[in-house]
């Protein structure tokens, strides 16, 4: 007697599971490109606006940064200056203007990580969920 295997039958539930993977990994990319956009700041002085890129390679810059600025402000340090470089070119920052950048990145990247949580925790995610209505 033949006996058909149904366990890897496509069912609805199954399709409907691969559809929301689907369109969470698409969230994910969305998420990723918008991080990715970089943001401007203002020092408020003669070096003007500044964007900041925000790519996971600029992440890597902003580590070294971020290391020298956190050691500069636990020796007191408010005098030394850090040499970065900006998308717009290269910026002489304190370590406290360096954290205040790194608020403003916060500023910045926490609505499109909340928004990105949101579009994953609906029921039916949207299909044009890149839109613009959906994120910060």
């Amino acid at each position: 007697m033949l006996k058909i295997d149904f366990s890897q039958a496509i069912t609805a539930e199954r399709k409907a599971e691969a559809v929301k993977e689907a369109a969470i990994t698409g969230i994910l990319a969305e998420r990723t490109r918008r991080l990715a956009g970089g943001f401007d700041h203002d020092f408020g002085d003669d070096r003007g606006i500044h964007r900041i890129g925000t790519t996971d390679a600029d992440q890597l810059g902003w580590s070294e940064v971020t290391t020298l600025s956190n050691a500069l402000m636990a020796l007191g340090d408010t005098v030394t200056t850090i040499t970065a470089v900006t998308d717009t070119g290269p910026v002489e920052i304190s370590a406290l203007e360096w954290q205040a950048i790194l608020v403003a990145a916060g500023q910045f990247r926490q609505p499109i990580w909340k928004a990105s949580f949101a579009l994953q925790a609906m029921d039916v995610i949207p299909a044009d969920f890149t839109a613009d209505q959906y994120w910060p």
